[in-house]
Parts: C-alpha cells; structure tokens; sequence
C-alpha cells in the first residue's frame, strides 16, 4: 500500500467513527432520557463530531490534492455530506444557546441530522458493494457500529449521563459486532499465512494489529461490566484509539 492509501483509509475511519456515534448520541437525545443538565452535557461533546468530520474531510482533501486525482479513490458525497451536517450542528447549536424557536423544532433539527447520518451510511455502504468491495463493506459496519458506539459511550460518559442501561446496552452491542468481524477477517487467515511463505508479509502483520487492537479494545470497553464499576473515560479513549488502528489496519489487510 502507498502513503496516500493510509490517509485514505484514516480519513473514511474518522468520518465513520463521527457518524457512527451521532447516531447512537441523536437517538438518546430524541428518547427523552437525559434530564436538562445531562442533555446540556451532551450539547457541550456534540462539536466532537463535526470536528472529527471536518479532520477527515480535511485529510481526504489533502490526499486527493497531493495526488492531484479523485477518480474512484473515495465516495466524493462526502463533501457534501460534511458541509450539510456541520451547518445543521451550528443551526442546532445556537438554537440551544439561545433557546431559539420551540422544542418540537430543535428536535426537529435532531431528526434531519439523523436522517442524513443514516442516508450516508447507505450511501457508502452502496458505493463499496458497487465496487465490489465486501471486505470495506465489512470494515464500514464495523467503523460505524462498534467504534461509532464506542465514540457515543465516550461521549455520554464525558456529559456524566445517567442513563444506565447504555452502560450495558453499547458495550454489549459493540462486542457482538467485534465478534461477527473477527469471524469474517479469520475467514480468509489460511490465505495470509500462504502468502508469507512467498515473502508477502503486510497483509497479514495488519491482520494481526487488527485483531489484537479489536481484542485490546473490546477488552477495555467490557472491563466497567466485568469490574461492576462505572466506565472510565480514559479507558474508552484508550479503546477509542485502539479500535481506530484497528478499522485502519484491517482494512488495509484485506
């Protein structure tokens, strides 16, 4: 793999990982749980999101400009995709701040930027079935699935939510999906051990940074449930980065 393919893939993790966890934080927002100091919490992480997407808009553009091509390299609806959400965070934002309007359409706001997450989602999961891509499709649901939710836990417990059944629900819903990738990415590890023998060692050192950062990561996401103590905030930072290198690195493996 060259340079510009690492920065590639780190810019679609982080935009991933973004979505991801909006959707899993808009839907608690949209519940109703979270009493006025939590949901105030909340609004105060929420910029993360628009950062982090801004960070990999602004790494994929830079790839892409150094490359002086985007023919076929990413989804260039991403762009957009970014423009729209961080303009509908800023809406949302000062209509917090400023308690603008009526409740019913600051929730209404919560929906469209839901709405839109979950329409790119689709958008870049068709756009790598069209390539005939399973392997990226795979990688995608689990940038979004468990790192997204990962991000959100991150995120609540940062704004020291207090809704209890997340500390189980994320936690539980992640490692399945880490189970069901780390059953897809041993499907092929016969394949990678033969090509070590004919000196192609990349694709399956990654693999093997992938899973033992998936391990590590899932390890410490579960170890509040093990323990029967709160999460910790440094440790699902820890977990965070873990599961970014290893969406990185499996994707590259493949």
């Amino acid at each position: 793999m060259q340079w510009n393919d690492w920065s590639i893939l780190l810019s679609e993790v982080l935009g991933q990982f973004a979505i991801g966890a909006f959707i899993i934080i808009g839907g608690v927002m949209l519940s109703g749980k979270l009493c006025f100091g939590q949901h105030d919490r909340v609004i105060k992480v929420l910029p993360l999101i628009s950062w982090l997407l801004i960070a990999s808009l602004l790494i994929r553009e830079a790839t892409l400009m150094m490359m002086q091509s985007s023919i076929n390299v990413t989804n260039s609806s991403a762009v957009v995709f970014v423009m729209v959400f961080v303009a509908l965070t800023l809406i949302y934002s000062l209509c917090e701040d400023r308690l603008l309007g009526k409740e019913g359409a600051r929730k209404a706001i919560v929906v469209i930027m839901l709405l839109w997450s979950i329409a790119y989602v689709i958008d870049i999961l068709s756009f790598s079935e069209n390539k005939s891509n399973i392997s990226n499709v795979m990688t995608i649901i689990f940038s979004v699935g468990f790192g997204g939710s990962l991000l959100a836990h991150a995120m609540l417990v940062k704004a020291q939510h207090k809704v209890d059944p997340l500390n189980l629900a994320l936690p539980v819903f992640g490692a399945f999906i880490g189970i069901v990738v780390l059953i897809v990415a041993s499907l092929d590890i016969a394949t990678l051990i033969e090509q070590t023998q004919h000196g192609i060692l990349l694709p399956f050192v990654l693999r093997v940074i992938s899973v033992g950062c998936l391990f590590v990561a899932t390890g410490l996401w579960l170890m509040s449930l093990l323990t029967k103590t709160k999460p910790v905030l440094a440790m699902l930072a820890c977990a965070c980065t873990l599961a970014i290198i290893a969406s990185v690195t499996i994707s590259g493996s493949f």
